[in-house]
């Protein structure tokens, strides 16, 4: 299985008959303009593949569906564009982050549920479907895919170390936390510079994911101060400080040279970060593993396919909508992008459960599929990015300017709950 990948920094145009991957305007583009029988699909840079992409042609041929991929900050064009109340696409992917501040903004999206999306709900996993449930019942999203997390690793540095390098002798080796920082002092000991965390956030980030939990909970209620979030701040800090903190931010020239040169041999990423991996590092294709990470694996990610309010003919964009999200398209797509799938039923298709070359032939299908099982589904307000904001940015500052961690601690409490109070959040 191969597995394409463009860049994040700009998807090149790809014309396919009526059906083109193109660069978008915002005055220009959406359902309001050109040929009635053309229909706009908005996605961020990767979008969708060659394959999915011509599977509708062949399925509507009544239509023509345009890709406008958009760069940039998807979240913030969608918003802006439904403020101007124009230039709306057809059909638009909503990030996985996002779905709960969109979920508050239902108006703005098509009620998925009087389409037909009730006949097709059994398809997909029950607490993905559910992130993009509103809470008086409406339906504004579909599930894309999932992004059950695993730890990626070099295995041909982890030979070199002595360190276990096939899946199932690692994943025994590194159960808990602190297995997996000795195992990282372990690996700089022998190869200097050589990091086995790429941040601290990256810790953070999967740690308190793991209790279940986050900084709000249902009731509407700041709990960024409670223990769950303290334990894992005192695991980033802890990573910090065992000296095997590679302090490199994601998506940077300096993070990808890292990861090509074997410095930052391992990263915790869910299923699409094999993409990240292939533009960062394609020579080191076939030297990558993967396997179960420190703890119970848990969701990062997984996006969604909207249909925005007044677009020309929801039901059609329904139907398109739907098709794409079939099984086997979903199967394509992870054959394209490493998006795991959100319906169950194409974890077993061949697209999803063969070799991966990249992974060096590794049916790395089976750990992703397995995390899956035991992701705990986290409540999602649609204020937690903005309220959790401030513990990365303190984090960050111990990284890089040997800030006390207890003083950042402190900061990042007061920041939140400050946060938390502006957006109607109660703080006890």
């Amino acid at each position: 299985m191969n597995i394409s990948r463009r860049s994040f920094l700009g998807a090149s145009a790809l014309t396919l008959g009526p059906l083109a991957l193109v660069g978008c305007s915002t005055s220009n583009s959406g359902s309001s303009a050109g040929d009635s029988n053309e229909f706009i699909l908005w996605m961020w840079p990767e979008g969708y593949g060659d394959d999915v992409l011509k599977a509708v042609k062949e399925k509507f041929s009544d239509i023509s569906l345009r890709q406008d991929v958009i760069g940039g900050d998807f979240k913030q064009k969608l918003t802006t564009t439904f403020s101007a109340g124009s230039g709306l696409p057809d059909i638009t992917g909503v990030k996985g982050e996002d779905i709960a501040f969109f979920c508050s903004k239902a108006d703005y999206f098509e009620d998925l549920n009087k389409l037909g999306a009730k006949d097709i709900k059994s398809t997909y996993l029950d607490w993905k479907w559910e992130q993009a449930t509103t809470k008086d019942g409406k339906q504004i999203g579909i599930p894309i895919d999932i992004g059950p997390t695993a730890l990626f690793y070099r295995f041909d540095v982890f030979e070199e170390a002595g360190l276990p390098s096939e899946p199932a002798e690692l994943e025994a080796a590194i159960r808990s936390w602190d297995e997996y920082f000795e195992l990282g002092k372990e690996l700089i000991a022998k190869k200097p510079g050589t990091y086995l965390i790429r941040n601290t956030a990256s810790v953070f980030g999967t740690a308190w994911r793991q209790a279940g939990k986050g900084f709000v909970d249902e009731n509407g209620t700041f709990i960024g101060d409670q223990d769950h979030i303290k334990k894992a701040w005192d695991l980033a800090i802890a990573a910090n400080d065992a000296g095997i903190n590679g302090a490199l931010a994601a998506q940077t020239t300096d993070s990808a040279a890292a990861v090509n040169a074997g410095r930052l041999p391992a990263d915790f990423g869910a299923s699409w970060h094999l993409a990240d991996l292939m533009s960062d590092a394609p020579d080191t294709a076939g030297k990558w593993h993967v396997c179960k990470h420190p703890g119970e694996a848990v969701n990062k990610g997984g996006s969604f396919l909207t249909i925005p309010k007044g677009a020309k003919d929801p039901k059609k964009s329904f139907e398109v909508l739907s098709f794409m999200l079939n099984a086997k398209n979903q199967a394509l797509e992870y054959k394209h992008s490493g998006n795991f799938p959100a319906a169950p039923e194409a974890h077993a298709m061949p697209e999803v459960d063969g070799e991966v070359e990249f992974l060096g032939g590794q049916m790395a299908a089976e750990v992703f599929s397995a995390a899956a099982e035991t992701v705990r589904p986290l409540y999602e307000d649609p204020n937690s990015e903005a309220v959790n904001a401030p513990f990365y940015a303190e984090l960050e500052q111990v990284e890089s300017t040997k800030k006390d961690p207890e003083k950042a601690w402190s900061d990042a409490v007061t920041a939140a709950k400050r946060i938390a109070e502006q957006s109607g959040i109660k703080v006890n």
